[in-house]
């Protein structure tokens, strides 16, 4: 899973505060050259429904918490990602964060692409900020509302989602994954990003030691952001931790609290969620 869409909404939340641009700063994609058509593939059962929360911070504050959903109703998945500001943060008053991915698995040479059909963003009491786009996998375009603005946008290549990317990198791990060029729509556009595996290394978490893949993602344009995230093969390679770094110093951070899929149903610890 990448922290793209994870950090990036909880900026938004909490957008426009000094300190809080200090504690969860936005962060970037990484492009390079590779085959984006090989990466966008999945192999049958390779994709389960799961829930895991986040809490997020950094090594001074916890600033809320980030929760993902993947559940699937007949031959259509929806993936969510709901982010939550808290303590001061919340008083800042920019509200929780909803983005709601759709998409279908399509088979293809005894593998499956992932094809989005409909992304929403949502921010409370920030209208400027939502997005509404739908995917034409027939013609290839994607129709789009972000800012009052309607646009049409065609693509060539598999597109996904900002949030689809985060299951397709994390199930890649699964088949020798190194590195990939993707393209992306994130925040009214489509993107060209590329992600690398960077090695391996044991976490110590309340769970005791854990084995984890590293992989890294910065802007292609260059810049000083870059984002690391640990898959946990043992856990079904979802991620245990995000960071996030700008001129190599570290302004966020995303530890996995809980955890429920087929296989396990775990608190790491943490604060529970809030409700309200």
């Amino acid at each position: 899973m990448t922290s793209s869409s994870l950090l990036s909404s909880l900026t938004h939340s909490l957008d426009g505060r000094k300190h809080v641009a200090r504690a969860c700063a936005g962060f970037a994609l990484l492009a390079l050259s590779c085959t984006p058509l090989a990466a966008q593939t999945l192999k049958p059962g390779d994709l389960s429904p799961f829930e895991v929360v986040f809490e997020v911070g950094n090594n001074l504050i916890t600033a809320g918490t980030a929760s993902l959903l993947l559940e699937k109703n007949d031959d259509t998945w929806r993936y969510s990602l709901t982010t939550k500001p808290r303590g001061v943060f919340k008083l800042a008053g920019k509200g929780n964060i909803s983005e709601v991915s759709t998409f279908r698995t399509v088979e293809s040479d005894d593998e499956l692409l992932l094809q989005p059909q409909t992304y929403q963003f949502r921010q409370d009491k920030e209208r400027r900020r939502a997005v509404d786009a739908t995917f034409d996998w027939d013609e290839k375009y994607i129709n789009h509302v972000y800012r009052g603005n309607e646009v049409k946008d065609t693509f060539t290549d598999p597109v996904l989602d900002r949030l689809t990317v985060t299951l397709l990198i994390m199930n890649a791990l699964r088949h020798d994954f190194e590195q990939t060029e993707l393209p992306i729509f994130d925040t009214g556009r489509i993107k060209a990003v590329e992600f690398i595996e960077s090695g391996t290394e044991s976490l110590k978490t309340p769970l005791g030691d854990i084995e984890t893949i590293k992989v890294m993602n910065r802007n292609a344009s260059g810049g000083s952001r870059e984002t690391t995230t640990w898959f946990a093969p043992t856990l079904d390679y979802l991620p245990v931790k995000i960071e996030h770094r700008k001129r190599g110093e570290l302004v966020a951070r995303l530890s996995l609290i809980r955890l429920k899929n087929e296989q396990s149903d775990i608190e790491i610890g943490g604060d529970a969620p809030e409700t309200n």
